[in-house]
């Protein structure tokens, strides 16, 4: 790889800011219509109290077990303001794209009949038969199979030419001065031609007028309607507002500018190599500037055009068309989450009956590919230079960096919550930006998330590239496929979190009081760790098939170009690495699992079993998640030495292997607890009855769970072993061999596994409250599943001396089974205090236990009537 890698292997930085603009203006007009809305609507005027209320004290929210009910609450009370919104979005953003069309179709016939442009005329001038010739040789070495319309703009003295035209129809236009100097230099005559014909091989002609003409018609249909949505705007929350607006008409035109500016360093890095067109752009770049000085604002951010020294710089060494910085990461991050809360009110039009999370799920699949197009490409074309200056013919390393634009997106898709017209009117203070302290928890989350998303694209990247240095058939348009189905699973979950975090108290405190419950009866780690695995948020999110999809994704695509045919990589027996460390992994939890259920059957008494089963099942699935995390710590210290960072790619691919084979090995275990009684946790039958629907619930969960535990793990040993080589004075690169049919046969398995998990995701159910668990595994928690338990206390404690005590006590015991089976262990736990406190004569503990009970009998849905 010692040529100078092609800066047109990807999409050039042109295509990938003009999919920026298009987002920002979207996004920018998007909150144009939204305040003029809120502005000049008839009846909008009582709009904001009414946000205001449903946020705090959303109507028919579901019980707190539900992690959605305090979003569906919220939206359903926002509904019909979010509707009439909706149209107000809708019809400004269709008038501005009817608009910018009709500029961009009209463009080419405007400068045509002002500039008073001909066209050349070689039956009639020798002069022109001659010059049709030259252009005619120069469209050949352009590579052009359509030649554009030349036209000559006479009384133009500058020597120089413009590209124009749309939809195919592109024209030329040579000025009269280009014309008699290139008579005496044709060398200059051909430079600038050439230049010209790169802009039409690069096809960013479109592009240009198309940024032009969004740019001017955003003026009458976004900043006209922004100045009256102010002017109407109350002035508490004006200055909140305004510089929101500010900001994003800003974001607007410097991205319109950026994409003018950098498709002439395309066109010059296009028509460098044709012939002697590189020394004839440094020479004419290289003649001083003559003329009036331009304006401050011309030459800075704003300015159309690169100066001539920027443009020779990037002749030389084109760096800028590989890197990619904070400043359009940060960009791309504003303008999508800003777009996002107008995309969702704009769904309210057909899809108004979506969850929560389905409803930003959708949001975040159709903003995923305008990231990825800025980031992902950048990256992927950051990554080619990096591989090309390592390869000798510079020095540099082998991965670009990525921090900086990590937190230039992340800091940008914190910004876009920020900017977004709502946030302006009902908190117009900047102390009150973040709605709850825990947006600011999960914005910092995201913050580290983005960081290891950007390295691990750099990593697919790298892998995909090396060692030609080249992209290998279309492997990266599928590489941005992969790319952003982990993203959109990102964005949905972040955007969920942030915008409903002063709803999850409820939610928070009943996972401490099911994790209070448990711990009374068998032992548990820190609540912290518990909730880890047990949260309803947490479970709400790794029984999602989207999450287990980009889970596979984290090792599957990056993993994929070894089995691409004459793949080679490291001498290093990688397949043995991941197999041994699977198969100890999975046979030491076979046997802890089978040893517990042996010592849970013996030590503890029958009535406590049905907590212990809760017990239990946090316990095998905790265990699987932990295996997964030591078995891609054991991996990828054992590769590192050989594949270094990428090592983590086989670590998770092995620590995947280990999940899939220890959920086999959970309900393996009830199957066989039913067949021998010495590992029996509640009486069944000997026979495979297992609930589809929980049994997907339990592999996703402990798949997408384990996923999470291995990225620690990797990244643990990742750490260690860069600071053991840095240690190491002399470092020996690794022999580079072909992929071998073992390696292969790894490979074709994960991915078989994969494939399997992917297909249950879609295709069986989740947990319902009908689906019925093993009999000896607690069911996932499922809001009124314990309903019957609370009946039954209200019809024991209803009685009164109707029955006897016996036969109180064995109703209440039969009311903590259905409470346990249900998957409600407060409640399970509060029943047991009850009948405790009763022969002791303790009053307190009597009446707190009934508290409690009544408490849970509410979350159920089913209110004690008689006690």
């Amino acid at each position: 790889m010692s040529e100078r890698p092609d800066p047109f292997v990807f999409p050039d930085g042109v295509k990938f800011r003009f999919v920026l603009l298009v987002t920002a203006l979207l996004a920018t007009s998007a909150f144009v219509y939204n305040l003029l809305y809120y502005a000049v609507a008839p009846g909008a005027d009582d709009a904001v109290a009414d946000y205001q209320r449903c946020i705090a004290a959303p109507p028919e929210v579901a019980p707190v077990t539900d992690p959605g009910a305090y979003a569906r609450g919220v939206l359903s009370c926002t509904a019909a303001v979010e509707q009439q919104k909706a149209w107000w979005i809708l019809a400004g953003l269709t008038l501005l794209v009817f608009t910018a069309v009709a500029l961009y179709l009209v463009f080419p016939w405007l400068r045509m009949w002002r500039e008073g442009l001909e066209p050349l005329e070689p039956e009639e001038d020798p002069e022109d038969a001659a010059l049709v010739g030259v252009l005619a040789s120069l469209v050949a070495e352009a590579g052009l199979r359509k030649a554009p319309r030349f036209l000559v703009a006479m009384g133009r003295r500058e020597a120089g030419a413009l590209t124009f035209g749309c939809a195919g129809d592109y024209r030329v236009r040579l000025n009269e001065g280009l014309l008699i100097e290139g008579r005496q230099d044709p060398e200059l005559l051909r430079t600038v031609v050439l230049h010209e014909l790169a802009h039409v091989r690069n096809k960013d002609v479109d592009i240009t007028y198309l940024t032009v003409a969004l740019t001017l018609a955003f003026v009458p249909l976004g900043l006209v309607p922004l100045a009256v949505a102010l002017a109407g705007t109350d002035t508490q929350a004006l200055s909140g507002v305004a510089w929101r607006a500010a900001a994003l008409v800003a974001l607007v035109y410097l991205t319109a500018a950026a994409v003018l500016r950098v498709r002439e360093f395309g066109a010059d890095a296009r028509a460098a190599p044709w012939g002697t067109a590189r020394a004839g752009l440094l020479r004419l770049l290289n003649v001083p500037s003559h003329g009036r000085r331009r304006s401050w604002w011309a030459r800075g951010p704003l300015r159309l055009h690169p100066s001539k020294r920027q443009r020779s710089a990037e002749i030389e060494h084109p760096a800028a068309l590989f890197r990619i910085g904070f400043g359009e990461c940060f960009a791309v991050g504003l303008a999508a989450t800003v777009t996002a809360s107008s995309l969702h009110t704009l769904l309210w039009l057909g899809f108004n009956h979506l969850e929560p999370r389905d409803s930003r799920w959708v949001v975040a699949l159709m903003l995923a590919p305008a990231v990825v197009a800025v980031v992902g490409i950048g990256l992927w074309r950051a990554t080619l230079w990096a591989l090309w200056t390592r390869s000798g013919a510079a020095t540099g390393s082998s991965r670009p960096r990525t921090v900086l634009p990590a937190l230039g997106l992340a800091a940008g898709l914190v910004a876009g919550r920020l900017v977004h017209a709502e946030n302006g009117l009902l908190q117009p203070d900047l102390l009150s930006l973040f709605p709850h302290t825990a947006a600011v928890v999960w914005s910092v989350a995201l913050c580290l998330l983005v960081v290891l998303f950007l390295r691990w694209i750099v990593h697919g990247a790298a892998a995909w590239l090396a060692p030609t240095g080249r992209p290998v058939s279309r492997a990266w348009p599928v590489g941005l496929a992969a790319t952003a189905v982990p993203l959109a699973v990102l964005l949905c979950w972040w955007l969920l979190l942030y915008d409903f975090a002063h709803g999850l108290a409820p939610i928070t405190a009943g996972a401490r009081a099911d994790h209070r419950a448990v711990a009374q009866a068998a032992p548990l780690e820190p609540y912290w760790l518990w909730a880890a695995l047990e949260h309803p948020l947490a479970e709400f999110f790794y029984r999602w098939t989207p999450a287990a999809l980009a889970a596979v994704m984290l090792w599957a695509f990056p993993l994929a170009a070894l089995w691409r045919r004459g793949a080679v990589g490291p001498k290093s027996c990688w397949a043995r690495w991941v197999v041994v460390p699977c198969v100890v992994g999975t046979g030491g939890f076979a046997v802890a699992a089978l040893g517990v259920r042996t010592l849970v059957h013996r030590g503890v008494a029958e009535e406590l079993r049905p907590l212990y089963l809760l017990a239990f099942a946090h316990w095998s699935v905790a265990a699987a998640v932990a295996i997964q995390g030591v078995v891609a710590a054991v991996v990828t210290a054992g590769l590192y030495r050989a594949h270094g960072r990428s090592a983590g790619l086989f670590g998770l691919m092995a620590a995947f292997v280990t999940g899939c084979l220890a959920t086999v090995i959970i309900f393996g275990g009830t199957v066989l607890g039913g067949c021998w009684d010495v590992f029996a946790l509640a009486p069944g039958p000997c026979a495979v009855r297992l609930e589809v629907s929980f049994v997907r619930d339990t592999l996703l969960r402990v798949v997408v769970a384990g996923t999470a535990s291995a990225v620690v793990g990797a990244g643990a040993a990742a750490a260690a072993g860069a600071w053991w080589v840095r240690r190491r004075i002399l470092v020996v690169p690794p022999v580079s061999v072909a992929v071998s049919r073992r390696q292969r046969a790894v490979l074709g398995l994960a991915a078989l596994l994969a494939i399997v998990v992917v297909t249950t995701g879609l295709a069986v159910p989740t947990t319902t409250a009908t689906a019925q668990p093993p009999s000896d595994v607690p069911p996932t928690s499922v809001s009124g599943a314990s309903a019957p338990a609370c009946k039954k206390v209200d019809e024991v404690m209803g009685a009164g001396d109707s029955i006897s005590s016996a036969e109180k006590n064995a109703d209440l015991f039969e009311a903590v089974g259905l409470a346990a089976e249900g998957g409600n262990a407060a409640l399970a736990t509060a029943i047991q205090d009850l009948v405790r406190a009763v022969p002791t004569g303790d009053l307190p503990a009597f009446k707190d236990a009934g508290d409690r009970i009544r408490e849970q009998c509410v979350r159920e849905g089913a209110s004690l009537r008689r006690f």
